[in-house]
């Protein structure tokens, strides 16, 4: 077999992009720089934001392209030709087909049918959009299994609608229940000997079991260093490989780029979004190759100070700890060194991310704090530590704890006076269950990762039983998202608007057409998924 079409990058994007080039009829090879594939895919949540997609109408939900569009253009706002109209209706037309073509090759698809899009007040957002993977057997995958990048827990069988349910587990009847049946199910699969993969790691397994059945050629430990250009500028293959072992693989339909975001790169990032990457769980790989190599051959970059922010706290080991629920429940607040809240904390997570970066550059905000009290520490799941579960974590470092809010605060460097006036207000307002200051619980998307059983407001409530405890939350994202600027056919574009012939781009190496923001669960893998997508279907000569 022949290569005609080279694919650089084996998350998501990279690994839907291989499928789709060999359905139209391309011979595509996948090249993967690290020693194990899945990309920052296998690390996230799996999910992929598809309007109108075949299991919307399935369950006779209503939405269209129209109502999906609508709502892209109130959420996204101007940010330039990343997110033009054109390639907004390239990614909701092509999006349903795309999730289909997967479904006939055997991808197992579930819906998140409670899951309301981030903007939920704005005209055309919908509930149920986002798509994920079924629980896979991993062993589905041969031994391909024992090179895909996982992260340090322990498989389980989980759903990103079972998510929210976690953190009240022990407060209610249902809540208890669909946490017995993630447990019963992940034992079910360990006691016949599969291994139960869900959210990123089904995702990236599901569509290495489709690249294998098709017979797509996989090379790890094969990083891109060029790419290779004919007398007119069209790409036509890539140099790759390492330690001496770097040959021309040639490519004469095409180079889809899917190469992830360039988190993980601090001397590159920094002069670009101010930070280093040390916050963010994205890939160790994820050190913006693609965006290198691209502008090295004229390609223009654009949206390159943007990222999907994710406040995070980190454990003493290191770990990056992107749970969402821990700044959603009732009981807590976020706070800068003056002690004083700047933000929704049950927003999306995004606007808080960016949110804490624009504080911190009128008051001291990173390190910010998750303050919360005892009632929030004996009911709730902090990520995965279990209610009432105090004292190792006051051993290592990563609660503070204070018998009064003026103990606390001094021992977190936060302002006594400003922090107890502070939670004041909070305990003022939550009587009510209004929060007149930032609104916090006031939409459905807020509700989402809230306790239900929390009266009036499911995410916001008071902070008045003693001790107090606090944790350090930093802007850490789940990568960046500037790139390389795409047209609505996935090919880059110089910076005078020409095409790169033979050069396409996908993912979080592609300026994102969701601009700055995020419109809702999955929105990176999405686009990166789809793009891809139509890139194969374009270098295949479809239309």
């Amino acid at each position: 077999m022949s290569i005609d079409f080279v694919v650089v990058g084996s998350g998501a994007g990279g690994l839907a992009g291989a499928i789709a080039a060999k359905l139209a009829g391309l011979n595509p090879v996948i090249i993967e720089k690290a020693s194990v594939w899945g990309g920052t895919s296998a690390l996230s949540g799996g999910g992929v934001w598809i309007p109108d997609n075949p299991l919307m109408r399935r369950d006779g939900v209503p939405d269209s392209l129209d109502e999906a569009l609508e709502y892209l253009e109130a959420c996204i706002g101007d940010v330039g030709p990343a997110s033009s109209r054109e390639r907004k209706l390239a990614y909701l037309t092509a999006g349903p087909k795309m999730v289909q073509g997967l479904a006939d090759q055997g991808f197992a698809w579930r819906r998140a049918p409670r899951y309301p899009d981030y903007y939920p007040d704005l005209p055309g957002a919908k509930v149920g959009r986002t798509l994920e993977g079924e629980t896979f057997d991993g062993k589905r995958i041969g031994p391909w299994l024992a090179t895909m990048r996982q992260s340090k827990l322990p498989p389980v069988a989980v759903n990103t609608d079972a998510a929210p349910q976690i953190p009240t587990a022990f407060l209610s009847l249902k809540s208890f229940a669909t946490l017995m049946s993630i447990l019963g199910k992940t034992l079910a699969f360990r006691l016949t000997g599969r291994v139960p993969l869900s959210v990123g790691t089904t995702l990236v397994a599901q569509l290495m079991m489709i690249v294998q059945k098709l017979g797509i050629p996989v090379r790890l430990d094969t990083p891109l260093h060029s790419l290779v250009q004919d007398e007119a500028g069209r790409v036509t293959g890539v140099v790759a490989g390492k330690n001496g072992g770097e040959e021309q693989i040639a490519a004469p339909r095409g180079v889809l780029l899917a190469a992830g975001g360039f988190a993980k790169d601090a001397e590159y990032r920094m002069p670009l979004q101010g930070v280093t990457g040390e916050w963010s769980p994205a890939s160790p790989d994820d050190t913006g190759d693609a965006q290198k190599i691209g502008a090295g051959i004229g390609a223009e970059l654009a949206l390159m100070d943007a990222a999907t922010w994710f406040p995070v706290s980190i454990s003493p080991d290191g770990t990056v700890n992107a749970s969402i629920w821990d700044r959603t429940l009732p009981g807590s607040i976020i706070v800068d060194h003056a002690g004083q809240r700047y933000a929704n904390e049950a927003e999306s997570y995004v606007d808080l991310g960016l949110a804490q970066l624009a504080r911190d550059k009128e008051v001291p905000a990173v390190p910010s704090w998750l303050v919360f009290d005892s009632r929030y520490r004996n009911r709730y799941f902090f990520g995965s530590i279990p209610p009432r579960v105090v004292k190792p974590y006051l051993e290592n470092g990563f609660f503070v704890k204070g018998e009064t809010l003026e103990e606390l605060a001094a021992s977190c460097g936060i302002d006594p006076a400003g922090l107890v006036r502070t939670v004041e207000r909070v305990n003022a307002m939550a009587k009510t269950g209004v929060d007149e200051d930032f609104n916090r619980g006031g939409n459905v998307y807020d509700h989402y990762y809230g306790d239900p059983t929390n009266k009036p407001n499911p995410s916001f409530g008071p902070l008045d039983k003693a001790p107090f405890y606090a944790v350090k939350f930093w802007p850490g994202d789940l990568s960046t998202k500037g790139g390389l600027m795409a047209d609505e056919r996935a090919r880059v574009l110089r910076g005078d608007g020409s095409v790169i012939e033979g050069l396409y781009a996908a993912g979080n190496c592609a300026a994102p057409v969701m601009g700055r923001t995020y419109p809702g669960a999955g929105a990176t893998i999405g686009p990166s998924m789809v793009f891809a997508w139509i890139a194969a279907e374009d270098a295949a000569g479809k239309p």
